[in-house]
């Protein structure tokens, strides 16, 4: 089958409402003009959905800002159908034999703008390796793909066995447990056998009781009470002592004097400012407050907070906890030793005793940080507490000789105890109590499930095994020839490097392509996008015109390999683009090669003199030339293409006079004027060279176009050429050629000349 007619494109990019008229049928080899932007690209989206069938080459590329739906109709022959449509997002058939060259092609299977990534590795190992090659491929990766669903099935059997399984038993030991109908009575006797070794065992962990352990009151309280300091004269200190009675302060005195000396700045009062030097009451002051008075100071603070600490409720709890785990511990104990418990007597209140002595000591503190220098004799209530303490310690001393002595038997009984055999037991009660629950029905039924789905696992494992043996065999095969047929166009090409021999393998599971491009003899690594510029690589050993001849003859190379050449539609979009002009008669020669051998082959360029090279080289009778061509502002159609007049000197010529003059502001501007209406002539005879003659002039061009009315494709725009041709020709006249020019109004028609042409820059 091959296509036949583009009937029509509507609402797909440029292509807003684009219909078949006039000759615009095709034939075996097909060359196709169309500047940058005006739909090529597009158009190869189209093809490339008929190809695949998938629509989503078509939907995104919709014509925005238009409510219809895309659509599409292309004629064909000689095949099963007469025509494809494609609505409401589904094609009536797809075409298989497209092959397209294009953007999509590169960037899908051999590189992106600057690096090779692992998608496009795996899309050329297919191309590499043909389409028997594929379909072995393909058969690996539903292998592979049908052995991860198993391993999903397994994981979720494996969970249902799981269920009835010890906790340290896998599921395959579990499956692999044998049926025994004495499996009760070696249960039974198992677990009498357990429970002496538990008790063996729980004698071995048990911990021993704990002594208690009791504060006393820091060292150097009795003597911090009692201290004085020796070196404060004695008339300093009765000065104060008057000084402090005189004032009724004998609570706070010494504090508020002792603090009250450190603002004394350059022996002034801090209150009137007035000097103090000279003052006796001042220097008794410092003498009475000096070092030794603030190191008696904080040691009182110290040991209040040494006091708080050690009788705290911290200390309280400790002590409770303790002989509370002892009770247990002894109720524990005395089930394999004999002993009396040790015991306090119950009207012991630990709490209260420890308490008292704390507050009892910190009062005595108090009254000592009041008057550091005076002794501090102990008190009623703390000689009480004291006692009270001394009584406790006498009792918890009792106690802690029977913890000792009990401790000494639990420590006999335990070297009586060997608990060595306990967990080898309950290890075997374990695996027979799970051989019963193995021989239920519920975990019979998944221990089957979960064995079958193992050994189908195995036997997928062994089919893939054989699948990708084969499509080594297959690679190894192929891969050699495609390889040397692609360094045979690249040097046809004089590029100037080569490839090594393709390589493949299956990192990520899925097979992929490799290979090194070799210049001056040195082998260099294709890389990633993350390979430093300072290493050699794809992305900086190559140009663009390099990229894209290595990536045309991975296409002329696949296409070679292909069984099925001969049945191929062949699209090629810009094959020519960013190479270097000496490749520009070799490629255009290969082209025809791979016309020739195909089908039929459409060629798309936005350069009308490569496009006349092929042309130049195919059989009259077989070629046809079209052109995406402008019609209106924003439509694109398929039109019928001139190219002998498209590449005429003089069209050409006359197109770059009128750029210049309207992006550089160069030449005259009567010479200008006079450039606006061949170009629009060789446009509309180049779309319609039947209709309109090499005598035609734009004016009657223009009167054949309103005569056919909305039917011609150049209606649209048929008031845009009367204009210029109105504009212009009266140029071409004696009595206007004195009048000025007027520059911007000149600029303004050249303009809308260039856009009608289609070379507004």
């Amino acid at each position: 089958m091959r296509l036949s007619k583009i009937v029509s494109i509507k609402n797909i990019g440029r292509f807003q409402n684009c219909a078949a008229s006039h000759d615009v049928s095709l034939k075996t080899h097909n060359l196709v003009f169309a500047e940058n932007g005006r739909g090529k690209t597009t158009l190869c989206a189209v093809l490339h959905s008929l190809q695949s069938g998938n629509p989503a080459y078509i939907q995104g590329r919709k014509t925005l800002g238009y409510p219809g739906e895309p659509e599409v109709e292309i004629s064909t022959k000689g095949g099963p159908v007469k025509s494809v449509k494609f609505t409401n997002g589904t094609w009536t058939s797809v075409m298989s034999e497209l092959a397209i060259f294009d953007g999509t092609y590169i960037s899908e299977n051999i590189h992106g703008s600057d690096a090779i990534d692992t998608e496009q590795r795996r899309n050329l190992y297919r191309i590499i390796i043909g389409s028997q090659g594929v379909t072995l491929a393909r058969r690996v990766e539903d292998l592979d793909a049908a052995l991860r669903e198993k391993t999903g099935a397994i994981d979720k059997a494996r969970a249902a066995v799981h269920r009835h399984t010890p906790k340290d038993m896998n599921a395959d030991d579990f499956a692999a447990l044998a049926k025994d109908n004495r499996i009760d009575a070696k249960i039974a006797a198992k677990q009498n056998e357990l429970e002496a070794a538990k008790k063996a065992d729980q004698i071995e962990q048990r911990e021993d009781l704990r002594t208690v352990s009791l504060p006393e009151l820091p060292g150097g309280f009795s003597a911090a009470l009692s201290k004085t300091i020796d070196s404060i004269a004695n008339d300093a200190g009765q000065r104060i002592a008057d000084h402090i009675r005189a004032h009724n302060m004998i609570e706070t005195g010494e504090p508020w004097l002792s603090e009250g000396l450190t603002y004394i700045a350059e022996d002034n009062c801090p209150f009137c400012g007035q000097s103090l030097d000279g003052i006796a009451l001042i220097d008794a002051y410092k003498v009475y407050f000096g070092e030794a008075y603030r190191g008696l100071k904080d040691e009182i603070v110290t040991l209040a907070s040494k006091v708080e600490e050690l009788f705290g409720e911290r200390t309280v709890a400790t002590i409770e906890r303790t002989l509370e785990q002892n009770r247990q511990t002894a109720a524990f104990w005395q089930d394999y030793c004999t002993f009396e418990p040790p015991q306090l007597d119950p009207q012991t209140d630990i709490r209260a005793i420890l308490t008292g002595q704390r507050a009892s000591a910190l009062s005595l503190l108090d009254r000592k940080k009041a008057a550091p220098l005076e002794a501090i004799d102990r008190n009623e209530d703390f000689t009480r507490a004291a006692a009270a303490l001394a009584e406790l310690a006498e009792a918890i001393a009792t106690y802690n000789a029977s913890v000792a002595a009990i401790n000494q038997r639990i420590d006999a009984k335990k070297k009586q105890t060997d608990a060595a055999d306990i967990a080898t037991v309950a290890a075997e009660l374990t695996r027979l109590n799970a051989q019963k629950t193995r021989h239920t029905e519920e975990a019979d039924t998944a221990c089957r499930t979960y064995r079958d789905l193992r050994s189908e696992k195995g036997k997928l494992e062994g089919q893939k095994a054989k699948a990708k043996d084969q499509l080594n065999k297959h690679t190894e095969s192929v891969i050699d020839q495609y390889g040397k047929s692609i360094n045979r166009y690249l040097d046809r090409f004089n590029t100037g490097f080569c490839i090594s021999t393709p390589t493949h393998d299956y990192k990520g599971r899925i097979p992929r392509s490799s290979y090194r491009i070799i210049i001056n003899k040195t082998p260099v690594a294709l890389g990633s996008s993350e390979t430093p510029l300072s290493e050699p690589s794809f992305k900086n050993t190559l140009s663009s015109g390099d990229r894209s001849t290595l990536a045309l003859a991975f296409f002329l190379a696949q296409l070679e390999h292909d069984p099925d050449r001969a049945q191929k539609i062949v699209v090629l979009d810009d094959p020519f683009t960013s190479q270097d002009r000496f490749r520009r008669k070799q490629t255009a020669m290969e082209i025809k090669r791979c016309g020739n051998a195909c089908k039929q082959m459409l060629l798309l360029s936005h350069d009308p003199h490569f496009l006349k090279l092929v042309w130049d080289q195919l059989p009259p009778a077989d070629r046809k030339a079209l052109q995406l061509a402008r019609v209106g502002k924003k439509n694109t159609t398929i039109a019928q293409w001139d190219i002998e007049e498209a590449v005429k000197a003089p069209y050409r010529t006359d197109v770059e006079t009128l750029q210049r003059y309207y992006n550089d502001g160069q030449g005259k501007a009567r010479d200008v004027v006079q450039k606006i209406r061949p170009p629009l002539e060789g446009y509309c005879r180049s779309l319609y060279p039947s209709q309109f003659t090499d005598k035609d002039t734009l004016g009657s061009m223009i009167g054949k176009i309103r005569s056919a009315g909305n039917a011609h494709l150049l209606y649209t725009i048929v008031d845009d050429l009367d204009d210029l041709n109105t504009y212009s020709r009266s140029y071409h006249h004696a009595e206007k050629s004195s009048e000025a020019i007027d520059d911007a109004e000149l600029q303004g028609y050249v303009k809308r000349t260039l856009a009608l042409v289609g070379y507004l820059s």
